[in-house]
């Protein structure tokens, strides 16, 4: 990689090659480089620096080959934190994609047909505050955001019945998007719920038995979707327990648990119902990180 760097982001790209998203290094809190990774050669080569320089940015590719970036971490500068940027397929250099109502921080964002759905905004105006050495988050704005392709701008929606931080989201096959955990007000959510396009609303669709941070949220071949592993809370550990989501009954119900407790790790799809898990974070720092693999199959 030309240069060393972390909370970057990083999607594949139809062709088969996969883009780096600005980050961080030792000598820059938020980068404008970009790197391509070629499959073919098997090399990295620079690619367009970003309007706006992004540390922990978010990005998604959309369906005709474009990628869509935005936010920045813990962002109060409203121009950039309310501004998004879109890489055409082919293209040499980004163009804006339009301004977010608020300023967006790490949430659930989701492609549904040709239209981007964000939560996890907050408050403009509203930093962080920290009171006699205790440091309490802004307030959640409960409004999603959709992004429509052909219009390059953002208009608000259906507002989600519990909004969180660092949620998870997927797409189903049908083009709805399920939403659960995240953080509010230092509280885990448990509540999931469902975004249909025909409408543009929220619909809550069952909890988790299990409070935790850290999971991993997966659209399961058949129309289901799977939570597994996270870090349990009281007392603080990964765990290996999975629950399912099933549309036809609304809620969630055990799967097959990870051979190993894991938070915040990812989940790969490999086919036939079968998935690549790797990784952990660490309980604690003297922790050993977690270096095994494993391939899950979520439900029998």
């Amino acid at each position: 990689m030309p240069h060393p760097r972390a909370n970057h982001a990083a999607v594949a790209l139809p062709d088969g090659r996969a883009l780096l998203i600005g980050g961080r290094d030792d000598k820059h809190p938020d980068l404008r480089s970009t790197v391509f990774w070629e499959p073919r050669t098997r090399s990295f080569r620079e690619g367009p620096p970003l309007l706006a320089a992004r540390n922990d940015p978010t990005a998604v590719t959309l369906t005709d080959g474009a990628v869509l970036v935005l936010g920045s971490d813990h962002d109060d500068d409203l121009e950039r934190g309310t501004r998004a940027e879109l890489l055409r397929s082919g293209a040499d250099a980004w163009e804006p994609a339009g301004q977010t109502v608020r300023i967006f921080e790490p949430g659930p964002v989701c492609v549904s047909g040709s239209s981007v759905v964000i939560t996890g905004g907050r408050a403009n105006g509203f930093g962080y505050a920290i009171v006699d050495g205790v440091t309490y988050a802004p307030p959640r704005d409960p409004n999603t955001e959709v992004w429509d392709s052909a219009s390059r701008s953002w208009r608000t929606a259906g507002e989600v019945a519990h909004p969180g931080e660092r949620g998870e989201g997927v797409t189903l096959a049908d083009g709805r998007i399920l939403v659960v955990g995240g953080w509010n007000q230092g509280d885990v959510v448990t509540a999931s719920t469902l975004w249909d396009p025909s409408t543009e609303q929220w619909s809550p669709t069952g909890a988790l038995a299990l409070a935790r941070s850290g999971l991993a949220l997966t659209a399961l071949p058949d129309g289901r979707a799977a939570v597994s592993g996270g870090m349990t809370m009281e007392p603080y550990q990964d765990t290996q327990a999975v629950e399912v989501w099933d549309s036809s009954r609304g809620g969630w119900s055990p799967g097959t648990p990870l051979a190993a407790g894991r938070a915040g790790h990812r989940v790969v799809p490999l086919g036939a119902g079968r998935f690549l898990v790797v990784g952990s974070s660490r309980v604690t720092p003297d922790s050993d990180p977690e270096t095994t693999s494993e391939v899950w199959r979520p439900v029998s």
